[in-house]
């Protein structure tokens, strides 16, 4: 994993659900020594028809950032922070910001509309979008959370989640369960015995576990094994937009998710993604 900048990117908007992405951010940019920049988006001036709106959208914005900053402060007297006020269109500016990033983290908006697109969710978009791994971080619940899970098929793709995912798990002191689901119970421990033998030789002492999923299908498997995890891995297929994932597993989970889930960037286009030794209190 190169390239590594040390920068955390989060998107925040004041909703309960950016609230929630930023502790986690927070904690994982203490956890990992990395800077956390946090991100806040206006429409472009040419948008407003009243130049005053436009300068009011501009100090409103300006005092979210300060306020989230404030707080996130409190909360963890050794974070490094910055925060950047842009004009656009939320995903299109987190994809540019990512650029100099390792993680994007945004919080969950809204899932698909009554004709199942979700071309309006910004956390799906900006996930499709960035350039460097995405967390998404639903509003988390009270209830304890365990382990680290990945979905694999075998693909190129799958595996760099794995690494990923394995990186997570000896960053958090967790158990990797590394997950498939098939019709075919021949070829599916096939695939994960591959997944687990590489991720074992690279991650000696690492605890990991498969799970074989033959009732259900592939976004319904990750969903399920998912619940109660601290971190869902997603493998991301494509260069990137919209149409990448339309219809996809990653689509199906995204808009459904329990716990935090990051998704990898495809083949040929990832970036670092610093971790750290685990530690107590990492998200």
């Amino acid at each position: 994993m190169n390239n590594v900048k040390g920068r955390i990117l989060l998107g925040t908007n004041g909703s309960p659900a950016a609230l929630a992405a930023g502790d986690w951010a927070a904690v994982r940019a203490v956890d990992v020594g990395d800077e956390l920049v946090l991100a806040h988006s206006v429409p472009a001036r040419a948008v407003f028809r009243v130049e005053d709106s436009y300068e009011s959208a501009r100090k409103h914005g300006q005092e979210l950032l300060d306020g989230e900053a404030a707080r996130l402060s409190a909360r963890h007297p050794h974070l490094r922070l910055a925060s950047v006020l842009a004009d656009g269109e939320v995903a299109q500016v987190m994809r540019g910001l990512s650029e100099e990033a390792d993680l994007v983290v945004v919080g969950t908006d809204r899932g698909p509309d009554a004709h199942g697109e979700g071309f309006g969710s910004v956390s799906f978009q900006t996930s499709i979008i960035s350039q460097c791994p995405v967390t998404v971080v639903p509003v988390l619940g009270q209830r304890p959370a365990a382990g680290v899970v990945v979905g694999v098929d075998g693909s190129l793709e799958s595996g760099i989640a794995a690494e990923h995912a394995a990186a997570e798990a000896n960053r958090l002191g967790e158990d990797l369960t590394i997950v498939h689901a098939a019709r075919d119970i021949s070829a599916g421990r096939e695939i994960l015995s591959a997944a687990k033998d590489s991720v074992t030789a690279a991650n000696p002492g690492l605890p990991v576990h498969e799970l074989l999923d033959l009732d259900h299908g592939p976004a319904e498997a990750l969903l399920k094994a998912g619940l109660g995890a601290r971190l869902l891995v997603l493998g991301c297929r494509g260069k990137g937009g919209l149409r990448v994932l339309i219809g996809s597993v990653a689509k199906d989970v995204l808009f459904k998710i329990h716990c935090p889930t990051l998704v990898t960037r495809p083949a040929g286009t990832m970036a670092g993604l610093r971790t750290a030794s685990s530690r107590d209190g990492a998200p």
